[in-house]
């Protein structure tokens, strides 16, 4: 490859990454919605009305999230997989980041690793495998709060902008509508059957 061609590879890679990065966040917002003390009592009797739908949502967007982000996050970098690990050895490979910034991006890469690992023992037990154990004992194992898991979102986002600053990709829009689709879909919802 040319370094026309490197380039555009790495900027192909890294949308990816970004798009798969934008997903795992609004399916943990729309989970959340469905999950949290706070919003779960006001929408309770929808969710209850809807029951059947509403029990596929919350587990699909759970599922869909926590396997997003650990694509997004996989440190095996063989077989044409894309992560930000393929993208910085990619990087490194081919000189894309100065050597100073990339230091910067692998430090801070480092500190989301244990929770990476912890993200891993749920996905290996019960999301992309039939585990022996279920989803409570699972993230008891794992000791990961759904907090640490936007966190580990939050963590991603920063280093892919850092990804992307260095090398001078100025266009990082991280545009969220699902948290407001939800609200107004829960509410239309309950304004429609009260």
């Amino acid at each position: 490859m040319d370094e026309t061609e490197i380039k555009q590879k790495f900027k192909a890679d890294l949308v990816r990454v970004k798009d798969a990065l934008v997903a795992a966040s609004e399916h943990y917002n729309i989970w959340y919605i469905y999950k949290n003390d706070k919003d779960r009592p006001k929408y309770a009797n929808v969710m209850n009305r809807y029951l059947s739908f509403f029990r596929a949502s919350i587990s699909a967007h759970f599922t869909a999230m926590l396997l997003t982000l650990s694509k997004v996050l996989d440190k095996n970098t063989r077989n044409n997989r894309i992560s930000v690990y393929s993208l910085i050895a990619f990087a490194k490979e081919n000189n894309i980041i100065e050597s100073t910034k990339m230091e910067e991006i692998e430090k801070n890469l480092s500190v989301s690793d244990k929770a990476y690992e912890k993200l891993q023992v749920l996905r290996n037990n019960v999301f992309a495998h039939l585990g022996k154990i279920d989803s409570t004992e699972a993230f008891k194992k794992a000791g990961i709060s759904p907090n640490d898991l936007r966190d580990l979102i939050d963590q991603s986002i920063d280093i892919l902008r850092k990804i992307y600053y260095a090398c001078d990709q100025n266009d990082f829009a991280f545009d969220y509508y699902s948290k407001e689709d939800t609200y107004s879909l829960l509410d239309s919802l309950m304004n429609m059957n009260s």
